[in-house]
């Protein structure tokens, strides 16, 4: 069977063709939806010559970066936002937020794969309309559903028996922000990692203009997003923090798709069919009769990418350094929502929290700055040493936070009668901490206000905040360190893997980040108590500790090697042998 060949016009054709196109396609449809299984036999040029001049170009890269600032504001505002919704609507234990976090995790391993097939099979702007529209649209509908149960939960807790419609409510939220997610990876894939390489084209430096300003624009949302989000949550109300995310994602996503849409139209490139491999009629038969073959290969790619790819990925002396990445994943000292959930508990503010969050960001960029000086100065091992050891020097600091004044860290907790206690220890005027202010409160539905005893009552400060002030401290400084390392072995993953195996290779790495992450999930699942959050804490620096050992088992193995390959050379050199034998020994 003959193979057919998409081949892009000439220049005069494509400039008169061009005006005709653009009366066929309306804003939010295009009649190239339909993908054929073809493959082009020549280059196909990413922009036309003569159409896309260098203004026009700015101008294009500039409906990217509002498009994707306004996609990133509303992602860090959800970000930050859910972590504490969940924490209010479940004020009990972190079970509700510990789910949400293990099943989006599983979520993004499992179907991760099947997203991206998906984005490849489509047309480039059907592609991103869709995955833009559901994920603005879930967030929305999330949010309203979130203030519903805020505002009538005393309703929906006694409508039926043990509570069952709330966990409806609670199975619902979770389902539509994991179809968030999904849709948020799908629109990343489509626009970020596809549109933008057919934007630059063969122009390498545009490109990694781009790239840096895209990255930029993440930083920034990430700093001041939740600041904004907490102020808001914190001076108005919590339902009106809902509800302002939900409508932000309403406008927005007309917003984001009237430009690109503007791109697309300006960008002959993304207009041309993607290169596939035609699959004969036969093929067709066979693939058709393994659909549900196929469906669960796809399904289950990030679990057999990890068990196919180990062993290529343990030849490499590197993989210990990859070990010790994956462990630092196994943590709750970070900026998740788990501890956010965990610090509400304690008293801390939406408006302090999203501060807090800003400069654990900040810190974070801070590191990407001194990585470069630290490796021109002791080299690019010990650099992922010093990152390493600088972030147990600040989670030292958490592990501290367990037994100050005002941890609620209590293995007996259990024992003790809540209800009965914090009762008598306010008439007696006995410092409490945080988390006994939580189930202290009195809630007025009239208002929809919570009214918490004060420090004007008689407590001390320190008594209630020592606690989680250290362990905030320990987090912020820490992600200093975190990024020097996280930096310092992606950059040596990248040195010393075969550019042949590198694909497989981070596959894996990325597959195991993403499993210890839900090994994380699942210890708080356990012990979701806040009582208990202080074991997860030492469990979690015990994780980073053995990531330490791991990669200073890389170093020292890789340093050796190096010595005894110096040591050789010198051998040969003195005994005059050629350099074929000293490949020899080496082998």
């Amino acid at each position: 069977m003959s193979h057919k060949t998409n081949v892009i016009s000439d220049d005069s054709t494509d400039q008169s063709g061009y005006h005709e196109w653009n009366r066929q396609h309306s804003l939010f449809g295009d009649r190239t939806t339909s993908l054929s299984f073809t493959k082009s036999t020549e280059s196909k040029p990413l922009i036309e010559k003569g159409f896309l001049l260098e203004k026009k170009t700015n101008t294009v890269c500039i409906y990217v970066y509002i498009s994707h600032f306004l996609s990133a504001w509303g992602d860090r505002m959800w970000q930050f936002g859910v972590g504490l919704f969940l924490v209010i609507i479940a004020p009990e234990s972190l079970l509700l937020t510990a789910v949400y976090g293990f099943v989006t995790g599983a979520a993004i391993l499992l179907f991760g794969p099947m997203v991206g097939d998906w984005v490849d099979r489509m047309a480039r702007l059907q592609a991103a309309r869709i995955s833009l529209i559901v994920q603005n649209l879930s967030i929305a509908l999330c949010a309203i559903i979130i203030y519903i149960v805020i505002i009538y939960k005393y309703e929906i807790e006694t409508a039926l028996v043990d509570q069952w419609l709330l966990n409806i409510c609670f199975g619902i939220i979770i389902l539509v922000a994991v179809i968030a997610q999904l849709a948020s990876t799908g629109n990343t894939i489509a626009v970020e990692k596809d549109w933008i390489v057919e934007i630059c084209g063969d122009d390498r430096d545009l490109l990694a203009k781009t790239s840096a300003i895209l990255k930029s624009i993440d930083l920034v949302t990430n700093i001041v997003a939740p600041i904004a989000t907490g102020q808001i949550m914190a001076y108005a109300s919590t339902e009106i923090g809902a509800l302002f995310i939900g409508g932000w994602n309403v406008v927005s996503v007309f917003v984001e798709y009237y430009l690109l849409w503007k791109v697309y139209i300006e960008v002959p490139a993304l207009r041309a069919k993607k290169d596939f491999c035609r699959i004969e009629e036969k093929d067709k038969t066979d693939l058709d009769s393994g659909k549900c073959i196929r469906c669960m290969d796809k399904l289950l790619s990030g679990i057999v990418t990890l068990l196919r790819g180990w062993k290529t990925y343990m030849k490499y002396d590197i993989s210990f350094a990859g070990l010790g990445l994956a462990t630092v994943y196994m943590t709750v000292l970070g900026f998740d929502n788990i501890t956010v959930g965990f610090a509400y508990t304690q008293g801390i503010r939406e408006s302090i929290m999203g501060g807090l969050m800003a400069a654990g960001a900040l810190v974070g960029i801070l590191g990407s700055f001194i990585y470069p000086l630290m490796r021109k100065k002791i080299g690019i091992k010990y650099t992922g040493i010093f990152g390493l050891s600088f972030q147990i020097l600040f989670l030292c600091l958490c592990v501290a936070s367990v037994w100050t004044p005002g941890s609620p860290f209590d293995l007996n907790y259990s024992d003790h009668e809540i209800e009965e206690l914090v009762p008598m220890n306010i008439s007696a005027g006995v410092s409490i901490s945080p988390q006994d202010l939580l189930f202290a409160t009195e809630y007025n539905s009239t208002d929809n206000v919570t009214k918490v005893y004060t420090f004007d009552d008689g407590f001390n400060f320190w008594n209630n905040y020592l606690s989680i002030t250290l362990l905030m401290a320990g987090i912020i400084g820490a992600r200093c360190g975190l990024w020097i390392a996280d930096l310092t072995i992606t950059q040596l993953f990248l040195e010393t893997v075969e550019e042949k195996e590198r694909g497989i290779v981070l596959g894996v790495q990325t597959a195991l980040n993403q499993l210890m992450d839900m090994i994380k999930f699942i210890m708080v699942i356990v012990a979701p108590e806040p009582e208990l959050f202080g074991l997860l804490v030492l469990i979690s620096f015990a994780f980073v500790f053995t990531g330490l050992c791991l990669y200073c088992k890389y170093v020292y193995g890789s340093t050796r090697i190096h010595y005894k390959v110096d040591k050789l050379i010198i051998d040969i050199d003195s005994d005059g042998e050629s350099v074929e034998l000293l490949n020899e020994k080496q082998v």
